[in-house]
């Protein structure tokens, strides 16, 4: 059954970022607003795996399912073939007003690129962007912002200390605000003290080791990296550390000012010493790496996290296979 058209603006949107933490609980929101119905008015396509536009678009014209709207979403808009971006556009210029088609960015893009893209959606769609946050003091905010949305303060002291110790991961961030929010109970505020029970568990040393044999680009990296997958360590929480070194780093060994980023100077001293080990495009590399193992984790694209920061890490700290071998030998 088709539904009637309209033309009224920003119905549909496109959602365009790097912070798909933000982006996920959005869209999760917009999910829970279609009510006790919502499975049977919610479907979920990938670019990435050609979909058939003509079913896409078909589906956004069918009646939604005793609800007032529909909700279409497709992931990774921005690998849409040109056949296939046309026709969502020549959809979006009269759409059907009881669905919204929401197209997901997560990739990043040139400014060029992504501004040509984008005005293609001009009048037809609202542009939502999630940015990511930008330094510590921006994650501190957020963090206490985010504290309160759970139903507790948390003194700012405590938040610089989360911010410094968990790293950039929204989503590592906040899961460990969840776990600070139930730890401190009936407490209306979380401490420094709090942070540290909570925070500074046990395996912080084996995660120094790891991180340490990692940037050292030592082959017992990968031995540490199990004996981290045993301890039963979230791969959210890895990812978020990991990341959070390659940037300091990159920062370091690029010549920027790492006082100004408030890098703590044991740390700076580390990076350094590990200049003949690294360059700045390496470690771009590796951060590309480990974010699109972060976003198909989110998205369930993969389940053995583990294993997946095994094959990237092996690639830097293992010889190549055929190093060492005796020429004419297999």
């Amino acid at each position: 059954m088709s539904a009637q058209k309209s033309k009224k603006p920003f119905l549909n949107a496109v959602f365009i970022g790097q912070e798909t933490f933000l982006m996920e609980e959005e869209l999760s929101c917009l999910k829970n607003r279609l009510g006790e119905n919502a499975s049977m008015n919610w479907a979920v396509f990938n670019a990435e795996e050609g979909p058939a536009m003509d079913e896409v678009l078909s589906l956004c014209n069918t009646m939604p399912f005793l609800s007032d709207r529909r909700a279409i979403i497709i992931r990774n808009g921005h690998k849409l073939t040109a056949k296939q971006m046309d026709q969502v556009i020549t959809y979006l210029d009269n759409p059907c007003e009881t669905t919204m088609l929401i197209t997901v960015m997560e990739a990043e893009k040139t400014d060029k690129d992504l501004a040509k893209l984008l005005k293609r959606f001009d009048g037809m769609a609202e542009i939502v962007r999630f940015e990511s946050i930008k330094n510590r003091s921006e994650r501190t905010a957020w963090i206490m912002d985010r504290a309160l949305l759970h139903g507790k303060k948390i003194d700012k002291d405590a938040a610089v200390l989360l911010a410094e110790m968990a790293g950039s991961s929204m989503w590592y961030l906040d899961s460990e605000i969840q776990k600070l929010c139930l730890f401190v109970a009936d407490d209306p505020s979380i401490t420094i003290k709090d942070v540290h029970e909570v925070v500074m568990r046990t395996h912080e040393p084996a995660i120094f080791a790891f991180l340490d044999a990692l940037f050292d680009r030592k082959k017992d990296a990968l031995s540490r990296l199990y004996d981290l997958e045993l301890t039963g360590i979230a791969g959210l929480e890895i990812i978020s550390r990991i990341e959070n070194q390659i940037i300091n780093h990159y920062v370091v060994l690029s010549g920027r000012d790492w006082k100004k980023m408030k890098i703590h100077d044991f740390i700076a001293d580390k990076a350094m010493r590990r200049k003949s080990l690294w360059n700045t495009a390496q470690l771009l590399s590796l951060l590309k790496d480990v974010r699109q193992i972060e976003q198909r984790l989110k998205s369930s694209a993969i389940v053995h996290v583990y294993a997946a920061l095994a094959e990237v890490i092996g690639r830097l700290v293992l010889p190549p296979r055929n190093e060492g071998r005796i020429p004419g030998r297999f």
